[in-house]
């Protein structure tokens, strides 16, 4: 495939140089010579793209191109895509277009699966296709019902109808044909066997006819699973595409959310896809039930009623406790949820969490939550187990029921009417056998349905009307009140009712807590400005007046509660956190848009990105890791700048981009970029930047949600109002204040060059990080993300062993064995006693029974009580009364099979929940211990994917899996054993088979292997995704993104999809494969006994029959499910790899202080060398200093210099290369990371808050009294915002703090370090998102409160080091200068004078 015919923007693809066909391209609809008609393309997306589509036409093509299917044999096709959809009947039913793809990933069972080596998704199965189908369901269906009355699972049944219809008529030729094979063909055999006459042809024909009969139906059955396999799958594809496409339109994603989003997109989308083909099941209910009441009804009259009505009994039971399950899915899911969001805050904040020392505290809080899940799945398990204790009894059951009531009344019964009745309930065991399983994936789906339907339900973004008053405006806001909406977990009436009801119940709180409540949710207020075209727009104002929220507001992301609001032109957005998704640099910069190389390199020059570009590994080429990790706060912004000029739009909003970068770099993208480049277009500028303000046309101050003055420099200086103080609290912080013009000019190009090559470092670091050893390829250089590993070969034993010690050990596993074969051997026992006593009513007791012997049934339960009527020729003198004795027995033998089945499925539950448990907290605890390089080489969606998904299979499907399996080996052990007693030579027949199967098993089970590894990685991208998507949500829809980013969905979901569908159709294939083998095996029996007849008794020859088709049967289900729990094993695998094979941060010596250290704070750097991996070059350079105890030291440098890296080195975030560090004369390496880091306190780059509580956030350990913490706050003089908030410290933060703003959220991580009182306080660019004014303040407080403290402050607004004791200037990761501030100001040929002259403004006050 060509690179042209790849996308622009970056697809994480697991695969990225495979191209994915979408509905423009998509021969289902466009294209296909079978399939000419109308071109079907993306539906729009709010009004940005609307293209309709006409539905009519495609889905008769559609029909059509189903009906092709009916041909027996079609030629193979050659497109690369899964051919089910372009196969002949035969093919399709027989699942032989697998075989060639099975046998050659055998072949290349030792090589990973790559690529090439799987089929693209079929046309129909496509992502884009039935999204636009479900889209259309899903809209009809609230214009039909209303946004109250409608329903995705009537969605649902409408979107599968067509197929419905077809898998009804599947059901019942399976349904005729397993009712013929287990009573009329069979019954036919042992009469043969009985009768005196020889008919070699008659018998012939019986041995084709028991051949033919289980061929036709597990056909029949493998068809008719695979064929809602292939519903599944299309439906699955719908629902996430329509989801997403949701997603998109939401005002935001966060909370609940954000985490009930990463559910659907992993586990709930695979149990609507179970749920498709389990439905299978539920139907088959009523065709079951009618063949069974009609043929039990001709043997026994209206006696039948009686087993059918116990029948109902224990369906109801199972009902009622599948019902009981899907509720606990429920509460599981709550848990879920909540431990997902934990998780994901976790993986995002990180950095923060290990410089902290917070590890433990975050994972005993994920650990909780998890608790609270195990314990509602443990419950859910054992009920689920004990539903399938009745499966095994209820034919029993059924049958003492019957026969004893029917003989009670006097009735006489004959040896074939009672064998053929107990033949009938076998038959009718499949209702109680998989319909619990049926009901519990339905159940489960519905509580995704209501999922699904309450987000697609909830309120979208709606893009500012474009209609100004005046043509001359771009941007008009007239006496408009904007409102952030209140958090609500879903906008059902129920929510409504009961918000509604909190209000009630608030009417009693007195008015000034009403009034600060009213104040706090009413964010902008009055707001009234109009910014004309071309217009430069400076907002500047004190932390949290409202700045952040006017942008928003413009975008619409408020809710506009009244006034007018319009904007005219596209709108380009640098948001304060700059967005960065996982992609090169140059994607991230192009975001979709077309190469132009000429604006592409002014754009780089203009947002001073050429010296990066010439120190990252492969330039613009380079991988730039999720939300940026790999470069400094200064590129992230410079990149998300660069992207909102490269758009060329009318309008820019640019949220404090200058807060992050030196002095120089700010200048330089000031005047050569916002006020060269973007000269002409409209730009609003939030900035705290003061000095550039004089050069706006007009300049917004804003307060406590109001804009306080507008107007020129000029004319707000003249005013002596709140900017005036502002600028004059500036100059008061710097005492250079004289410049000459030359440097207030903007710079030549050459000075630009200077300043922009001077940004090294940790631009430096970071590129160096990313590069590969040397033996890597060209094409390597660049890459950050490390590619996922899928496996290959077998599941280890390391992850078996792993499994079995989380369990509890060796000995416990010994345990649980005996306890499955326990209650199966008081089945067999029950089931001989019930021969006897059949035997015994019957009216001859003289007379031979004719067995009637269930043939080989598709459910794998109808193996578990096959009657073992032995020794039925023995003569017995029991007297007709007698019967309460055998009823009293077989009573007590069905007692016993029930208290053991449950005493196995609590204890067997128990073990399996619990070893989940055991192995989530411990990959937990080591994924808390992994160095920083973990997380920058794995997006946090991969690191989800594991806890989310993979978990999952741990917590539900693998002990179902497992249960099955120990519960066939138990059967397969008590099947040889009986029969070796009963007829030694009957073992021989079992070797042929056993080897058979087991070489099916070999050659299939490699490709099961593979598909549910392919399928494990492939989730991982699809999910990095959807959650990048959702933190990018507004730059996205700013830039009119959303196509592209749909598309990149839908091949995301594509991948997904095949390999979902890929992995059940190898599961049906082995499961045809051996069904057919199977059927040998039975026919090569049966011709040995007509062969043999008169030699071997007729009873002995039905009891040898019997054997063998219960052995085949449990061998091919045994196999079967091996490969299915080994299959779920691959999930415990990649569990077990964070368990076990994950690097940690290991402390090889330990020397733990005293609790008093460090005392003074004293900081020595000797000869320090760093690298963040062995292969690449020193990021730090020979560092070496002296901080005596008390200092105060700022760091400063370029952007990317390195002065991140040197705290990194401080707080053991990577282990030095050469050199030591000291602290008050002790050795950091000596010390245990935790310890060292709990010594240290530090306000990082990038504010962290997190959910829950402002008491939480300050004090997460309880360690500090109400009055410790409003100090604080007043110190950090967020005292009386809080005050405003009528939960005061209870009050909740959103995740990441989205309730407060970037410089709020920096004053409280400072109210943290307060309260931490340690000796040594780093602080990284902790006040860049604060006014002057205020940092001044904090300034103050800092010197107060941490008079006695050694404080490092890493800064580029140098008036907030100018009263610091040293001065270290940092440049490509060494240190070019240090001194006194006053000392190097003096001399005019120093660095940090340079800078100080290049930072500070000549204005005049008036």
């Amino acid at each position: 495939m060509s690179k042209d015919s790849q996308p622009k923007l970056r697809s994480f693809n697991i695969f990225p140089d495979r191209k994915s066909n979408f509905s423009f391209d998509n021969p289902a609809v466009n294209g296909d010579p079978d399939m000419a008609g109308n071109e079907l393309s993306l539906r729009g997306l709010n009004g940005f793209v609307d293209n309709h589509v006409t539905h009519g036409s495609t889905y008769r093509r559609k029909y059509f191109a189903a009906l092709k299917t009916l041909k027996p044999f079609r030629p193979s096709s050659k497109d690369g895509k899964i051919p089910v959809n372009k196969v002949g009947l035969f093919s399709y039913i027989t699942l032989s277009w697998m075989s060639s793809m099975i046998m050659k990933l055998y072949k290349h069972r030792d090589q990973a699966l790559k690529e090439e080596d799987v089929w693209e998704i079929s046309d129909w199965e496509s992502c884009d296709i039935n999204t636009l189908r479900l889209e259309k369901i899903w809209e009809d269906e609230v214009a039909t019902y209303g946004a109250k009355g409608s329903s995705f699972l009537r969605a649902w049944f409408k979107f599968i109808q067509t197929r419905l219809y077809i898998t009804i008529l599947l059901v019942c030729i399976t349904a005729v044909l397993a009712f013929f094979m287990s009573g009329f063909i069979t019954n036919l055999v042992v009469s043969y066997l009985e009768s005196e006459t020889a008919d070699f042809g008659y018998a012939m024909t019986l041995v084709a006819v028991i051949f033919v009969g289980p061929v036709i139906r597990a056909v029949s059955f493998a068809g008719m699973i695979f064929f809602g396999v292939q519903t599944g799958t299309r439906f699955r594809a719908g629902m996430l595409g329509v989801v997403y496409k949701k997603i998109l339109r939401l005002k935001s994603v966060k909370g609940n959310v954000a985490s009930e989003i990463v559910t659907i997109f992993g586990a709930d989308s695979m149990r609507v896809l179970i749920n498709c083909y389990a439905l299978v099941y539920l139907l088959a209910i009523p065709v079951y039930v009618t063949i069974g009441t009609a043929y039990a009804y001709y043997l026994i009259g209206y006696w039948c009623f009686i087993a059918f009505a116990t029948f109902l009994f224990c369906y109801q039971l199972q009902a009622r406790l599948a019902a009981f399950a899907a509720g606990l899915r429920r509460k599981t899911l709550i848990h879920t949820d909540k431990r997902i969001r934990k998780m994901t805050e976790v993986l995002n904040s990180i950095k923060m969490i290990k410089m902290y020392g917070w590890e433990d505290s975050f994972k005993s809080a994920i650990t909780a939550i998890r608790k609270s899940e195990v314990r509602v799945l443990l419950t859910t398990a054992i009920i689920k187990s004990i539903t399938n204790v009745i499966i095994p009894v209820t034919p029993s059951f059924a049958a003492i029921a019957t026969i004893g009531t029917y003989r009670a009344f006097g009735n006489e019964l004959t040896a074939s009417t009672a064998f053929g009745l107990v033949s009938t309930l076998d038959f009718l065991r499949f209702i109680v056998s998989y319909v619990p399983f049926s009901i519990i994936a339905f159940g489960e789906s519905r509580v995704t349905f209501e999922r699904v339907k309450k987000l697609l339900l909830r309120e979208e973004f709606q893009v500012p009307s474009a209609d100004v008053l005046d043509d001359s405006n771009n941007i008009e806001i007239q006496d408009a009140v904007f409102q952030w909406n209140l958090m609500t977990d879903s906008p059902d009436d129920k929510s409504k009712k009961k918000h509604e009801r909190k209000n009630k119940n608030k009417k009693n709180e007195n008015k000034d807590s009403q009034e600060r409540s009213i104040t706090f949710r009413l964010q902008l207020d009055s707001i009234k400005f109009n910014v004309k075209k071309g217009q430069l727009v400076g907002v500047c104002g004190s932390v949290g007046g409202g700045k952040s929220s006017l942008i928003s507001a413009i975008l619409g992301r408020m809710q506009q509660m009244a006034g007018h609001l319009a904007v005219r032109g596209n709108v380009a957005y640098a948001a304060q956190q700059a967005w960065i998704f996982s992609g090169t640099l140059q994607e991230n910069i192009l975001f979709g848009k077309r190469y132009d190389p000429d604006w592409y390199k002014q754009v780089v020059y203009a947002c001073g990105l050429e010296p990066d570009l010439d120190m990252l590994a492969n330039r613009d080429e380079t991988e730039i890791g999720e939300r940026g990790i790999n470069i400094s706060g200064g590129q992230k912004q410079r990149v998300s700048l660069a992207r909102a000029v490269y758009s060329k739009s009318d309008i820019y909003l640019l949220d404090d981009p200058l807060s992050a970068v030196d002095v120089h770099v700010g200048r330089h993208l000031f005047h050569r970029c916002i006020k060269r480049l973007l000269q002409g277009k409209t730009v609003i500028l939030v900035t705290h930047q003061l000095q550039y303000l004089k050069d706006c046309d007009e300049i917004l101050v804003m307060e406590e949600g109001r804009i306080a003055e507008n107007g020129s420099h000029e004319s707000l200086l003249e005013h002596g109002g709140y900017y005036s103080k502002m600028i004059g609290q500036y100059h008061a912080t710097s005492t250079f204040t004289t410049t000459t013009e030359k440097d207030e000019s903007p710079p030549c190009r050459s000075e630009d060059d200077q300043c922009s090559s001077d940004q090294r470092g940790e631009g430096d670091e970071q590129q160096k990080k990313e590069e590969s050893d040397a033996s890597f390829s060209k094409e390597s250089k660049g890459k950050l993300t490390q590619k996922e590993d899928a496996g290959s070969g077998m599941v280890t034993f390391g992850t078996y062993k792993s499994y079995i010690n989380a369990a509890g050990g060796f000995i416990v596993a010994a345990v649980i064995l005996p306890l499955y074969i326990l209650p199966l051997g008081t089945v067999v026992f029950a089931d001989w006693w019930l021969g006897l006593w059949i035997k015994e009513t019957t009216k001859s007791p003289e007379a031979t029974p004719k067995a009637i012997i269930p043939a080989n049934g598709s459910i794998a339960m109808n193996i578990t009580s096959n009657r073992l009527y032995q020794n039925i020729t023995e003569s017995t003198d029991v007297q007709t009364g007698d019967v309460d004795f055998y009823l009293s027995i077989y009573l007590a033998s069905i007692g016993a099979i029930i208290l053991l089945s449950t005493l196995k499925a609590v204890i067997a539950s128990t073990v399996m929940v619990k070893a989940s448990g055991r192995l989530h907290n411990r990959a937990l605890d080591n994924v808390m211990k992994a160095p920083m390089a973990f997380f920058d080489a794995n997006p946090t969606g991969r690191i989800l994917n594991r806890f989310s998904r993979d978990m999952d299979e741990g917590d539900v499907f693998l002990p179902r899996s497992l249960d099955f399996l120990l519960h066939l080996m138990s059967m397969v052990f008590i099947s040889l054993i009986t029969a070796a007693v009963n007829l030694p030579w009957i073992v021989i027949a079992f070797v042929p088979i056993v080897l058979i199967n087991f070489g099916i098993k070999t050659i299939s089970v490699e490709s099961i292997r593979q598909f549910k590894r392919f399928e494990n990685v492939s989730r991982s991208p699809l999910i990095t995704h959807v959650t990048t998507s959702g933190a990018g949500l507004s730059t996205i829809v700013a830039y009119n993104q959303q196509t592209q980013f749909i598309i990149n969905c839908m091949k995301y979901t594509d991948v997904t999809s095949t390999a979902m569908m890929l992995l059940e159709a190898s599961m049906r294939w082995i499961e045809l494969m051996l069904n057919i083998v199977s059927s040998f095996m039975i026919v090569a029996t049966t011709l040995t006994m007509v062969l043999t007849k008169g030699t071997i008794a007729p009873a002995l020859a039905a009891v040898s029959l019997s054997l063998t088709i219960r052995g085949v049967s449990v061998m091919q289900f045994l196999i079967r499910s091996m490969n299915d729990v080994e299959t779920r094993f691959t999930s415990i695998e990649r569990i077990h790899e964070y368990e076990s094979k994950l690097d940690t941060e290991e402390d090889t010596t330990s020397v733990v202080p005293d609790e008093s250290w460090p005392r003074e704070g004293g900081i020595v750097f000797t000869d320090v060398s760093m690298r963040y991996r062995k292969d690449m070059e020193p990021v730090l350079r020979n560092i070496h200093f002296n901080i005596k105890p008390n200092q105060k030291v700022g760091i400063v440098g370029r952007t990317g210099a390195g002065k991140s890296s040197m705290a990194a080195a401080l707080f053991r975030l990577c282990d030095l290369s050469e050199g030591h560090v000291y602290i008050d004369g002790v050795d950091i390496a000596q010390i245990p990371r935790k310890t060292l880091r709990s010594r240290l306190s530090t306000i990082p780059q990038d504010p962290v808050l997190f959910s829950g509580t402002l008491r939480y956030n300050l004090d997460p350990f309880n360690l500090y009294s109400d009055e410790l913490l409003w100090a604080a706050l007043e110190q950090v003089h967020m005292k009386e915002k809080v005050r405003q908030f009528r939960e005061q410290l209870d009050f909740e933060v959103e995740e990441n703090g989205g309730n407060f703003s970037v410089g709020e959220r920096q004053l409280i991580c400072l109210g943290r370090a307060i309260l931490r009182k340690n000796k040594i306080l780093v602080l990284d660019e902790a006040t860049a998102s604060i006014d002057t004014s205020t940092d001044a303040k904090i300034q103050q407080t800092i010197r107060d409160s941490f008079s006695d403290c050694t404080v490092l402050t890493i800064a580029h607004r140098l008036n907030t080091v100018l009263h610091c004791d040293l001065i270290l200037i940092m440049e490509a990761g060494e240190i070019l200068e240090t001194g006194h501030p006053h000392n190097l100001m003096a001399n005019p040929h120093s660095v940090f004078n340079k800078m100080i002259r290049a930072q500070t403004v000549k204005t005049t006050l008036q």
